[in-house]
């Protein structure tokens, strides 16, 4: 009886020893796989050597998509000031105009405003390229935007900030060709933001200076000074018995000036933006070379992301 009782309880405690092992073996065959893929992952993500998708992160793309909208119209504006002011110069009588004065040449303005536009598309084009990298996304390459850039006019009419900004502009489309020839992925993401921020920060700089000096201050400021002469003068002369043309050509006044506030006031989002980009890029510059996660780098590019946003942001709203 004795004997039988042992006997029961060796094939039980055998049973439970074979479950426990069929148990042990089909667990850890699980576990092995979905470690091995943890394992990898980790190993692409863990810094921006690795996958930290920017576009989780800090939404670079879609931030792209905003500035390709929003930059230009402030930049294309360098050529419509000067079509304002000769509109305002054709309109004034030829007995009020001084004998020297002539309606300006524009095709510079032009030129200009072309090329910061081609300008502020490679700026936008790297920073997209960033996004598309950091999620091992295809790298498109437009070798025609490259071409543009190289052919800068030198007008001496206006700083040399300009010429600064399309050198740059044109070796950031070098480093994105070069990127997209030899075919680079997430893993070359930090070693393409180490190698251009010098040209990413030059870049912003000059962009910033153009637009707030030589548009902002001198082109807007020769605009204000050609409303002030053509409005003031007619308003100072009128007659008592033309008061009521004299209320419709001041509000016409206070409007012209309202808008041309309103282009200064883009300026400053503009100028915004560019600060933003370059400590945006500076950021990324910093955390290229350390083992943060995607979280760690969200909350440091986050408020500069949210920040050049809401630039972007006043500079459409503004201009609709």
């Amino acid at each position: 009886m004795k004997s039988s009782v042992r006997d029961a309880k060796f094939r039980n405690l055998a049973y439970i020893r074979s479950a426990r092992k069929e148990v042990f073996v089909s667990v850890p065959r699980f576990g092995r796989t979905l470690w091995l893929r943890s394992f990898a992952i980790v190993t692409l993500c863990a810094s921006l050597n690795g996958c930290v998708d920017l576009d989780d992160a800090a939404g670079l793309s879609k931030l792209s998509d905003e500035a390709r909208i929003a930059l230009p119209k402030v930049s294309n504006d360098v050529a419509a000031t000067c079509a304002r002011q000769n509109t305002l110069f054709e309109n004034t009588p030829v007995a009020e105009r001084a004998k020297t004065e002539q309606a300006q040449d524009c095709k510079p303005y032009q030129e200009l405003a072309d090329h910061l536009a081609k300008d502020q598309e490679a700026l936008i084009a790297y920073f997209d390229a960033l996004g598309k990298l950091s999620s091992n996304k295809p790298l498109g390459y437009d070798a025609t935007i490259d071409e543009n850039v190289t052919a800068l006019s030198t007008n001496t009419a206006f700083s040399a900030n300009a010429i600064t900004a399309g050198n740059d502009a044109q070796n950031l489309m070098k480093a994105l060709a070069d990127a997209a020839t030899h075919g680079y992925r997430e893993k070359q993401l930090g070693q393409l933001v180490i190698a251009n921020d010098a040209a990413v920060q030059s870049l912003t700089r000059a962009l910033k200076k153009v637009i707030t000096g030589d548009y902002g201050s001198v082109l807007l400021g020769n605009e204000k000074l050609a409303l002030d002469t053509f409005y003031q003068g007619p308003m100072a002369s009128a007659q008592p018995n033309e008061r009521l043309d004299l209320i419709l050509v001041q509000r016409q006044y206070a409007h012209d000036k309202a808008a041309l506030q309103t282009r200064k006031d883009a300026v400053a989002s503009y100028a915004k933006a560019m600060d933003d980009l370059g400590a945006l890029h500076a950021k990324l510059k910093d955390e290229a070379g350390k083992k943060m996660s995607m979280v760690e780098v969200a909350k440091q590019v986050g408020p500069i992301a949210e920040s050049l946003k809401s630039a972007l942001s006043d500079i459409q709203s503004r201009s609709n």
